[in-house]
């Protein structure tokens, strides 16, 4: 059963992480050693207070992720008017049975079926060929660690990432990915797994030792 956790605005979604700690799906990768920001050995130190997390909003190109998401979202929308979406910028979704597993949806996806799906939006700027071939047919690992952490949290059945792909030159590209969760039952069972481990370590303040497989 999902359930969901309003705050108002950024301000309160930031200080009700600290206040319900959990796992978001931005942290997942790190979990797994997929993370190309961060050590699942840092993302425990903060977990268990012993160190902050940088604040990346002042980034140059985090706040063009920022800016540019809502757009992004609407040309999805344009192109696949079969969906309904719901956008909760400032919620937690959750399974009742483990309300630390949770996400912050970039959109909630229904068809006319009622079959619910996520839609998570991307920026990326490619620096070379083998940057680019992360997006060919496929997305980088620690995106798809994502994907299967939302379908972890939130139970739905579906999947998009829509990414705008930046070039050197400032030339873009619009590319879309569709996951079923069916096609994910093993991957989910496995990450499932290292975060319960995980969350036991920081509860517990033992460090983690995750090793990544995929």
């Amino acid at each position: 059963m999902i359930e969901y956790k309003h705050f108002k605005d950024r301000e309160s979604w930031l200080k009700g992480r600290e206040k319900f700690p959990g796992i978001g799906a931005s942290e997942a990768a790190a979990i797994v050693g997929a993370s190309n920001w961060m050590t699942t050995t840092e993302l425990w130190q903060i977990k268990t207070g012993q160190k902050k997390q940088k604040d990346l909003s002042e980034n140059e190109f985090v706040k063009y992720g920022t800016d540019a998401e809502e757009h992004i979202r609407q040309l999805f929308l344009l192109k696949h008017e079969e969906y309904k979406l719901t956008y909760r910028p400032y919620d937690f979704v959750y399974q009742k049975e483990r309300p630390w597993l949770r996400a912050t949806l970039d959109g909630e996806l229904e068809y006319e079926n009622g079959e619910k799906g996520i839609l998570e939006v991307k920026t990326h700027m490619v620096r070379n060929k083998n940057d680019l071939a992360n997006w060919n047919d496929r997305i980088p690992d620690h995106y798809l660690v994502q994907i299967v952490h939302q379908f972890l949290a939130t139970g739905f059945q579906f999947a998009y990432l829509t990414a705008e792909l930046i070039f050197q030159d400032y030339s873009s590209q619009i590319r879309n990915y569709y996951f079923l969760r069916h096609d994910m039952m093993e991957d989910m069972e496995w990450l499932l797994e290292q975060e319960e481990k995980f969350w036991n370590s920081v509860i517990n303040k033992q460090t983690p030792n995750v090793k990544l497989v995929l």
